[in-house]
Parts: structure tokens; sequence; C-alpha cells
């Protein structure tokens, strides 16, 4: 996969690089916290384990953040994703703004401002959200597929710090695709029923912000279950019954406790949650804060197997 090497360059160039582990006694003591031994703090009192550990935690989160996103933002594969999301969102804004300017066009009392946020909600329900599940699927799973993460784990032995670098960068793309495809699904939406249906932008902020989030959530969700998984298909495969595949089926099964559980899986709730309500093809009997809280419960899970498998299995 073209461009997983130069996250690898990125671990390997850094200050720290130039230690190799061999050092001479009495060398760590010369070059401070980043040598990996100060032994005085500024004052010349000693510093306790929990004082030299914490800042050394800190940046080696910082360096590993940014070398993961030197990794992720040099493939080509991480925007072909984010421009077909776009695109996607602006096809299916497209045809759904023609089908409500038909409507409007037979009858004007179908106008409706609230068929901006529904309408660009269902967008990210039916393809913005599969499009995040396969950033998360290719940051976590890309290099234990060509095996580099040999590498990227003997240059940061903290796996932790890996999986939480990698989630941080995997998040903040996500959220940024959650935002701007709904700026796109808004103004290509706009074009079609605006002069009929004036667009209200504080509302449409607010929801703009809610995708974010909860596609932010989604790729903490994702990166958990690759990186446990360690397999693209597999990681494909269970986001799409999580998001789409088993709530239907847990649906069509018409009892009322399977439906109610069906409506805590993370894409139904995420869907409740930034739609802000009924979304014209799916009513929740779950309301308020829950829906949010069901979509941050799936991703700690997630992110706690994630990091315990990490940690017990060998790479």
């Amino acid at each position: 996969m073209s461009g997983t090497h130069t996250g690898g360059r990125a671990r390997r160039t850094g200050p720290e690089g130039r230690g190799s582990g061999t050092a001479r006694p009495g060398r760590a003591a010369r070059t401070g916290v980043a040598g990996g031994a100060s032994a005085t703090g500024a004052s010349g009192s000693p510093r306790t384990p929990r004082e030299a550990g914490a800042p050394r935690a800190g940046a080696d989160l910082l360096r590993e953040t940014g070398a993961e996103w030197i990794r992720q933002s040099s493939l080509r594969s991480t925007w072909w994703v984010v421009a077909v999301a776009m695109a996607g969102m602006a096809v299916f804004a497209a045809m759904m703004g023609y089908t409500e300017l038909s409507r409007i066009l037979e009858n004007p009392d179908e106008a409706d401002p609230a068929a901006f946020m529904r309408l660009t909600s269902q967008g990210h329900y039916y393809l913005v959200q599969f499009a995040v599940l396969v950033l998360a699927a290719l940051a976590s799973t890309g290099e234990f597929g060509n095996r580099s993460v040999t590498s990227t784990l003997l240059w940061r032995p903290n796996r932790g710090v890996v999986l939480a670098a990698r989630t941080v960068v995997s998040a903040g793309l996500a959220f940024a695709v959650g935002v701007l495809s709904t700026v796109v699904g808004v103004a290509v939406l706009a074009g079609f029923v605006a002069p009929y249906a004036g667009v209200d932008v504080p509302e449409a902020a607010v929801r703009a912000l809610s995708a974010g989030l909860c596609m932010a959530l989604f790729a903490v969700l994702f990166v958990g279950v690759g990186t446990a998984l360690r397999s693209m298909p597999g990681t494909f495969t269970l986001g799409f019954l999580l998001l789409l595949g088993l709530p239907m089926v847990m649906q069509l099964s018409e009892v009322q406790v399977i439906g109610d559980a069906a409506a805590l899986m993370p894409g139904l709730a995420g869907i409740e949650f930034y739609a802000g309500g009924d979304v014209g093809f799916y009513t929740a009997p779950h309301d308020g804060p829950v829906n949010l809280l069901a979509v941050v419960g799936w991703a700690v899970a997630a992110q706690v197997v994630a990091h315990t498998e990490l940690r017990v299995r060998d790479v």
C-alpha cells in the first residue's frame, strides 16, 4: 500500500532515533527526559518516576500522532475515500433535492425547511458513515496487512500510545468528513429547495457539528474493531453489520424488546443523534442523550478490547 513506509520514516528520523538503545553508562544523565532517565528536576531535587513519566508519555503521544498523521495523509486511498464521501453526498443531495422540488411544485404546501436536515442525515446514514468505516479500517489494519506494524512497535514499544495516536488522527479525519459532507449536502439541496424553503443556518451548523462528532465516534469504534481483528475484510463485514445489517434484521423480528435493543446499535443511535429526531424513515423508541451515550459506549468497548488484544498478542 503506497505511503505506508512514510510513517515509518517519520518514526525513525526523530531526535530519539539517534539513540540505539546501547548507550554507555552515564549517557542517560546527559540526555535528560528524551534519553529516558532524567535524575533531577529544575531545583536539583530527585524526580519521581511519575514526574518523569508523565511528560515523556505526553511527548511520545504527540510525536506518534504526528507520525500517524504523516502516514495516513500520505496514502492516496485516504483522500480517495474522503473524495468519494463528498461526491456521494453531493449526488445523493441532488437526487433528493430534485424529488423534493417536484413535490413542492405539485403542492407548494409541501415546502419544509426541515427537509435540509432530514435529507442530509439520510445521506450520512446511507453513504458517509461507510466511508468513515473504510477510513478507520485502512488506518487500523493496513500495517498489520503488510507487517510494517513490527517496525512501528519496535520504534514505539508502548502499544497504548500507538493505538491512541491512530485513534486521534482517524477521529479527526472522520470529524472533518462529517462536517464537510453536511455542508456539501445542504449547499446542493439549497440549489433546488432554497427558493421555496430557506435554510436555518444555526440549525444546520448544529447538525453539521453533531454529524462530525458522531462520525468521529464511529472512527474510534472501528479503529478499535480493526485493531482487534487485524483484518480489513473482517472490519468491513463487522462494521456493516453493526451500522446497518443487524439493526434491520432485529427490527424485522417485530418483537418489542428486540426492536428497542436495535435502536441502541451504533448506526440507528447515531442517526437519531445527529439528525436531532425523526428523519423520515425511522423513529427511535429512545430520545435524548441516550443515543449519544449508546455510540460512546460502543466506541469505548471497542477501544478496551483493542487495547487488551494489542497488549497480549504478538504481532
